[in-house]
């Protein structure tokens, strides 16, 4: 086919599948069970404009980008440039933010668009968790939503993913992808068939959402996504998503260049069997051991979960040499809960703790406590030993954070008998400093191995006090600068960013501190 036919064929036959929208998890709701009557719902595509995607590839014989395969899976109501023009603007503004986005989801992108197409889902939501956590693993809000899908506990827990000391399953890929699907064909079927009502209601919430509907019903109002009174960020975040779906279907014309990712399978899963130290299994089978870490995140530490599950995901072109390298993992003595414990009248946190030799922050965490109130008859969990790091595990870690530290400060690990008020101390800082710094509280535990971010001194010359600010989930202009002491106006002018509309997470900042930081 003639390259300028094919173009023409690839903007007139995918331009009408926009884009899709999984949420924004740092406000997700706990479902409920109510399905709601949307009077105006978009019509689904015609089979024939389906199929022209399948056609065209056919034609065209190009199967080796995956980019393609996720646009030819479009299935979103075709939008207009004008009502994403904003987003369009940012995206084409910044190549650097699309270059590491894609660097980034490299290792994930296969698996979640394959998911996705197995579900019959549009291929657009491919892109959600560019828009939720720029694909990183370890993504956190302050609402406490995790992974790349940014789901927070408690609706992490309605759909089934396991919580505990060892392992979060909202980190894991494989799991936290699973949920996600799940939980989208959900919405969809509760909103009939309107995927912009659906992605909204990921990010705000299916109640507010619901409610949102009714209001505009009552005044006589249009109940469509566009028409509806949500908040800023939910009609920030579906244009947002709309926009980067067509970047990725048409990166020239918006000027763009979009890295090729080979369109198969980046990891395979393994099974291990038992517990395992997955720095002295990354270092053994010559992996790196960032990229091990990454692909299983699901991990709250370098050892895995005794109780399961007992599965890791290995690059494929390291699989082989793994599965050998098993054989040599010296075993690690199983570490088990100690059991359940029922709440007595007058038990406390801090006195079942003492009683079992733990903390009450132990406790609070393994049970998903948000408070230190308990109930009578109330069943605990009473956590063993905690995940130890191995002097493997210390290793990666001090090699991971030197890799990491270009522009950003020093990582200190912290030692036993550290407290905040002593590593400030001996940082020349304040504790209020560090607490920002690392988005920490107060009352929050330090384990010996732990990393903690300190800015350096302020040197003499002020260009050479420059530090590089990845966003993250959950951010806004506001915390950035009062996290390290400077204004959003400087913010914005260092940056030459026009408002705060146009960051996103997984975007680098440049700030510059002042003397007294």
């Amino acid at each position: 086919m003639n390259p300028t036919n094919r173009s023409h064929l690839l903007a007139l036959g995918l331009a009408s599948f926009c884009i899709l929208s999984l949420a924004g998890c740092n406000s997700l709701k706990k479902p409920d069970n109510a399905v709601v009557e949307v009077p105006q719902v978009i019509p689904s595509i015609p089979s024939d404009e389906k199929q022209l995607g399948a056609k065209l590839r056919e034609s065209t014989g190009d199967y080796g980008n995956l980019w393609n395969e996720i646009t030819e899976g479009y299935g979103l109501p075709s939008v207009g440039d004008e009502k994403v023009s904003k987003h369009l603007r940012w995206y084409s503004n910044n190549q650097k933010y699309l270059d590491r986005v894609t660097a980034q989801s490299k290792p994930y992108l296969h698996y979640v668009a394959n998911e996705l197409r197995e579900n019959g889902l549009p291929l657009e939501l491919a892109l959600l968790p560019i828009v939720e956590s720029a694909y990183d693993p370890f993504a956190t809000s302050p609402s406490k939503a995790l992974g790349i899908w940014q789901f927070v506990p408690q609706t992490g827990r309605n759909f089934g993913l396991k919580q505990n000391q060892w392992y979060d399953g909202r980190r894991d890929v494989v799991a936290s992808t699973d949920a996600a699907v799940r939980y989208l064909k959900r919405l969809n079927t509760m909103f009939n068939g309107d995927w912009l009502l659906t992605i909204a209601a990921y990010n705000a919430g299916e109640g507010t959402v619901r409610r949102a509907i009714e209001r505009n019903r009552k005044q006589g109002k249009g109940t469509d996504f566009w028409s509806l009174p949500l908040s800023q960020q939910t009609q920030s975040y579906v244009p947002q998503l709309l926009a980067l779906s067509k970047i990725v279907a048409d990166p020239e014309k918006y000027d763009l260049e979009l890295d090729e990712i080979p369109n198969n399978p980046y990891f395979t899963t393994v099974n291990v069997n038992s517990q395992i130290d997955l720095a002295q299994a990354a270092r053994m089978a010559d992996i790196d051991p960032k990229e091990l870490r990454n692909l299983n995140a699901g991990y709250n530490k370098w050892i895995t979960d005794p109780t399961g599950p007992h599965q890791l995901l290995i690059p494929i072109a390291d699989a082989a040499e793994f599965t050998l390298t098993l054989d040599k993992l010296p075993k690690i003595a199983p570490v088990q809960s100690s059991g359940d414990y029922k709440v007595k009248s007058g038990d406390t946190l801090g006195s079942i703790a003492k009683r079992f030799g733990t903390s009450a922050a132990a406790l609070q965490s393994a049970n998903n406590l948000k408070s230190t109130q308990l109930r009578v008859g109330q069943s605990l969990t009473i956590p063993g030993q905690s995940p130890l790091s191995s002097p493997y595990a210390i290793q990666a870690e001090q090699e991971i954070a030197q890799r990491n530290q270009k522009n950003t400060g020093t990582y200190y690990t912290i030692q036993s008998g550290d407290s905040f008020w002593t590593i400030a101390k001996k940082h020349g800082t304040s504790v209020n400093n560090l607490l920002k710094w690392n988005d920490l509280a107060s009352n929050a535990n330090l384990k010996p191995g732990q990393k903690l971010l300190v800015v350096n001194k302020t040197p003499a010359q002020p260009q050479d006090n420059k530090i590089t600010y990845q966003i993250k989930s959950g951010d806004t202009l506001h915390k950035i600068a009062d996290k390290f002491s400077v204004s959003k106006k400087d913010i914005l002018s260092w940056n030459k960013v026009k408002d705060e509309s146009y960051i996103h997470p997984g975007q680098e900042l440049t700030i510059f501190l002042s003397a007294t930081n």
